[in-house]
């Protein structure tokens, strides 16, 4: 499990950022909504390994709670944290996060020229946390034919351990014609269309 030390924060956002730290939020389970701080670099470090996906130990205060990292906030151009969101959870309570889906093997249907568009990056999932996972895997190797679509009902999961919230027959990924190809097999006539068009000319002379 991943640790993490905070202080708690009474200096302003602008001023915890000088020094190097982000200013941070803690709540949930027998936690009041508490301003924190931690270290940028330690954090960014964490954030790399742990994603939002992994339970984090925060430490803060002489005591220690399971946190999940609810929310982020980075700058739009610099892409640091400006803000972070902890949420305290129960580990033996069932708890809902979005995970990942990873789409692997090889579509025929982009062997043919067509094109794969993944509609749904993520799915939320109700687990326990210990349960949770860094992503599901979705093979794509079936995919053969423009149109076709893989939907949530076709994500292989421990149904034991993970139950996903989204509809069944959501769609994850499909297989679209490029765009090109189609206005160009559209406009372009086949040699019997040609043929026929000069013959119906000939006719009407």
């Amino acid at each position: 499990m991943f640790s993490l030390e905070a202080k708690i924060r009474t200096e302003t956002a602008k001023e915890t950022r000088a020094n190097k730290r982000t200013p941070a939020v803690v709540y949930g389970k027998d936690v009041p909504s508490t301003s924190i701080s931690v270290d940028s670099s330690t954090f960014l470090r964490l954030y790399r390994e742990a994603g939002q996906n992994h339970v984090v130990t925060l430490q803060f205060e002489k005591e220690e709670h399971p946190v999940l990292i609810h929310e982020v906030v980075r700058h739009p151009v610099r892409w640091e944290f400006l803000h972070i969101d902890f949420l305290v959870i129960d580990m033996k309570k069932d708890t809902e996060v979005d995970i990942p889906v990873i789409l692997i093997g090889t579509a025929p249907a982009v062997i043919e020229g067509n094109q794969i568009m993944q509609s749904l990056q993520t799915v939320t999932v109700k687990c326990k946390p210990k349960d949770i996972v860094d992503s599901f895997e979705l093979d794509i190797s079936s995919l053969e034919h423009v149109n076709q679509t893989l939907h949530v009902s076709d994500l292989v999961v421990d149904t034991k351990k993970h139950t996903i919230l989204n509809n069944p027959e959501e769609s994850i990924v499909s297989v679209h014609a490029i765009k090109g190809a189609v206005e160009e097999e559209t406009e372009t006539p086949t040699e019997t269309e040609a043929s026929a068009t000069e013959t119906s000319s000939e006719d009407k002379e």
